[in-house]
């Protein structure tokens, strides 16, 4: 190799960004002083580094003059990369800091079906209106297939609602829940039941409908078959079993099919008149919403932004932990 051919690893080593920084303001100011002043150095510091440049290059990248300095032909190569170099530089820079103050990044969330309609969306506004560059991820899914995945670190929190039954911690036991809210249960249907206009209800007069109701994996199946139960009815035997909130909307639509829903779920659809709630005393809570993360490891900044988000959208929906709906999410 000609000795005078410059080594990419040798370049690497010896070329240094502060060096570049210098030439790069002395070429755009064409002033060794008006450099020196801008960088708060020096103008013999200044034009030290400049001579160290020529020297390591083996070639002029200056020609003085008493009007101040010029690039010469290499040096303009040498200038027009280093501009490069300091740009990617500042971009990399500001994308550091854009992830140390999470307004880059990657959250992944796992939701059930609690979250998925209410919380969610909210929070994912809040985050998009701070961190619009930061990507969510949504996964759906039961608890029991999600759970684990947490515990993994393939999703960085799963929102939804968190079981009464402790037995979910045998198959997670990495993870820990945050509360947000309490969500109630209620029946649904179209807002031409025949029960619509009813003033209560009990479940027993809703015992010949159709019903929707969820797949047995889910825990709302496990509520629903224990209200039965607890009215001295059987599950249904006109049934569709089905965790499709558009498919369910459609069923729901203009016949004498009823469902479960929480809450929050279903305020949205009652306001905009696709649905209406029936009157049916005695329900059980559904149960307390929030989301699971692993206790103990280091979220990045974007998924404590989002998780920030998460409980600002409850408390902007006038929700408490342990309590009661009051306001709509």
């Amino acid at each position: 190799m000609d000795p005078l051919l410059l080594n990419r690893t040798a370049l690497a080593r010896k070329l240094r960004f502060s060096q570049l920084l210098v030439l790069e303001q002395v070429m755009q100011s064409r002033s060794i002083l008006h450099a020196a002043q801008t960088l708060n150095l020096t103008q013999p510091a200044v034009s030290k580094v400049i001579l160290e440049l020529e020297a390591w290059f083996g070639e002029p990248l200056l020609v003085r003059s008493n009007r101040g300095v010029a690039p010469t032909e290499f040096g303009e190569l040498i200038g027009r990369r280093a501009k490069t170099l300091l740009a990617e530089l500042r971009t990399m820079t500001e994308e550091l800091n854009a992830y140390k103050t999470g307004v880059l990044g990657h959250v992944l969330v796992g939701t059930l079906i609690a979250a998925s309609s209410s919380l969610l969306p909210r929070a994912i506004a809040l985050l998009k209106a701070r961190a619009p560059r930061v990507i969510v991820t949504l996964r759906v899914g039961q608890m029991d297939q999600l759970l684990p995945i947490l515990a993994t670190g393939d999703l960085d929190l799963v929102v939804g609602r968190i079981p009464d039954d402790p037995a979910w911690r045998s198959t997670a036991q990495m993870v820990a829940p945050e509360v947000l809210y309490r969500d109630e249960l209620c029946v649904v249907a179209g807002c031409k039941h025949p029960m619509a206009r009813r003033r209560s209800l009990r479940l027993s007069d809703l015992g010949t409908c159709p019903w929707i109701l969820p797949t047995t994996d889910s825990s709302l199946r496990r509520t629903a078959d224990r209200l039965f139960e607890n009215s001295g009815l059987s599950t249904p035997e006109n049934l569709i079993e089905s965790m499709s909130v558009l498919t369910n909307l459609t069923l729901l639509a203009d016949s004498e099919t009823c469902a479960f829903m929480p809450r929050t779920i279903a305020t949205p659809f009652v306001e905009s008149g696709m649905l209406c709630v029936l009157p049916v005393a005695g329900l059980d809570v559904f149960g307390d919403i929030g989301f699971f993360h692993r206790p103990g490891h280091t979220h990045g900044p974007a998924v404590e932004l989002f998780k920030a988000c998460l409980r600002e959208a409850v408390d902007a929906a006038r929700l408490a932990p342990g309590g009661s709906a009051t306001g709509r999410l």
